[in-house]
Order: C-alpha cells, then structure tokens, then sequence
C-alpha cells in the first residue's frame, strides 16, 4: 500500500501526520492518519471523521473499529482520517472558530464540509478540502462519519448521494444499506445533496460515498459509539474486507426526503415527541413557552413521517429549527 511516499507493508498499519497549515506563531497542524495494509488484496476504503470539531462521537466511532481491527486479518486496506478537521477539534466547535474571528470574510467559506474538492491555494477550508479529496481519490469506497452539531440529535442515519450521479451512487447505495445504521434517506432535495459537500464530490469522481448521521454534538455516547462502529465492520464485510456475516438492524427505515420545522416565537422549548417516533400530520411536536410561562406556539406535524432529528437546546429564537421529519420513502 503506497499514498505519496508513505508506504505500509501488508498485514501492517502505520500512523502518518500529513502537514496541513502554518499558524502565525509558525506552529504546523497536521491531519492525523492511519493506514491500514491487509494482508490480502482487496478494495481500499477511506473512513473520515471529525470534520465538524464539536463531531466527537464519530471520531470515538472510528477509534473504536482500528483499535480492535488486525491488519492480518484484513483484506484489501483502509485510509482513516482519524481527525479531518484537527484546527476545529481542537477548538471544540464545529469550525475552527478562532481562526475566523479576524477576519471572516477573507476566510470565507468556513466550513470544508462544503468546500469539496477544495482549493490547494485557497483559505484553510479549502485547503483542508483538497488534502482530504486527495487521500479520497486514491480509494475505491468513502464513508463520511459525523454527528450533528451541539444543540441537535439525529438517529442512526446513512445519507446516499443523489442518484443522479449514475452507476458510482448506486453502488453507495449497495454500501450504505449494508452499513446497516437502521434509517437510510435518499433524496435529491437539501443540504446533504449539493454539489460542493464530501459524498456528492467523491462519488463524482468514481468514489463511491455516503455521509453517517448519529447522537449529539461534543458528547461521546457508549452505545452510540459501539452502534457506529458496528455499521463500519458491516461496511467492512460487505466489502469483502472482513470475514463474517453483517448485523442487520431490527428495522430498516427509508426516507425520501427530510422536512426541516422551524419555530415562529422564541422562548423555552418543550419537546413533546421522542427521538424516531412516527407522526401522523397534526400531531404535536413541540410547544414554545415565553419567559412568563405563556405558551406562544405549539408546533405540530405538517405531514406523515419520522421525528429523525431533534433540537436538545432549552432555548430558541424564531426561526431557528425544533426538529427535522423524514418522510417515508413509500409514502
């Protein structure tokens, strides 16, 4: 296995620094890499985590899978990007906040996530971009680990690129339903769609590439960890890369589309539906109750579907989302 001139022996694996940027006091910052070589020839994966600082769950998840994987028991081999977004880590917030407080406009865009395939001569996210679009484009398979930011919770989530990208979705379709996370949304509508985002740019190029949604911003979550990195060895053995049979979920639910609900009124927010539950239209969702105890909105269901991601912050302002509906796919 050779990325560059970094190369690991078969049955072995190797943790790389790829330099990534200077910082004023001329500090480098660097991508935290581990190559994993199998001992059989097999397909090459990418696995990222972490492009969100605040996304500490999906980096736990991706801990979890290399501590307890042997390369010798590996066929073909992986590239994980234990951190794709180590300046935003380690600021503990979903951009690398300090970074753009001197001059933001300058520093536009702000997010990488957005920025694919990145700009090797641009501002840091598209820098960022274009490293990470580098190892990707080496690989065969690509699975984007996140979690939502702090303030908002999902179900275990495999989002699909659009259809539209021809014979290199459909085999991340093949993936994603393997992945096996129990919810799985395709669409052509919405952010996680657009040109510009990590899955969409990969499978472009021939790279097969699916985003993972699960739990909650700046928390590490045992059983969500342990869920996540089970959904990454199923992935593993659907490829052909592990030996075994995939875990399959209790249920598998499909989605065609997700319906973003916003509030109307400010105030303290009161959740009345739990995470996953089904919604006929009408039913309620969340109640927005004022400083004085008045309650200014109640926010019900406008259609059939799934509460697949919910707003956990105690406050909120008009306009900001309470939750996110999926709706069904044979609906």
């Amino acid at each position: 296995m050779k990325i560059g001139s970094i190369e690991v022996k078969p049955a072995t694996a190797a943790r790389h620094a790829i330099d990534l940027i200077e910082l004023a006091d001329g500090l480098r910052v660097s991508l935290p890499v581990l190559l994993i070589n199998g001992a059989r020839p097999g397909p090459r994966l990418y696995l990222g985590a972490g492009i969100h600082g605040d996304e500490v769950g999906s980096v736990a998840i991706l801990a979890r899978v290399v501590r307890d994987l042997r390369p010798a028991e590996l066929s073909g081999s992986l590239v994980c990007v234990m951190v794709q977004n180590p300046l935003a880590f380690h600021a503990d917030h979903r951009i690398p906040i300090g970074h753009y407080l001197k001059s933001p406009l300058d520093q536009a865009p702000i997010d990488a996530w957005t920025c694919f395939p990145g700009n090797a001569d641009g501002p840091f996210a598209e820098v960022l971009a274009a490293k990470l679009f580098d190892l990707i484009r080496t690989c065969e398979y690509a699975i984007d680990l996140h979690t939502p930011t702090r303030g908002g919770r999902y179900v275990p989530i495999t989002i699909l690129p659009p259809a539209r990208l021809g014979a290199a979705a459909a085999k991340a379709e093949e993936l994603g339903e393997a992945f096996g996370s129990g919810y799985v949304i395709k669409t052509d509508k919405g952010m996680y769609v657009r040109d510009g985002i990590l899955n969409v740019e990969a499978t472009k190029v021939g790279v097969p590439a699916f985003t993972f949604e699960l739990g909650e911003g700046g928390r590490v979550e045992p059983d969500l960890v342990a869920l996540g990195a089970g959904c990454v060895l199923n992935a593993l053995r659907h490829l052909g890369m592990l030996t075994g049979s995939l875990v399959r979920p209790a249920q598998v639910v499909r989605l065609r589309e997700f319906l973003g609900i916003r509030s109307t009124r400010g105030g303290i927010l009161y959740n009345d539906v739990e995470l996953g539950a089904s919604l006929k239209k009408g039913d309620n969702i969340a109640r927005i109750v004022n400083i004085y105890g008045d309650e200014v909105e109640r926010i019900t269901a406008p259609s059939d579907g799934i509460n697949v991601r919910t707003t956990t912050l105690s406050t909120v302002a008009a306009g900001e989302r309470v939750a996110t509906i999926g709706l069904l796919a044979n609906a």
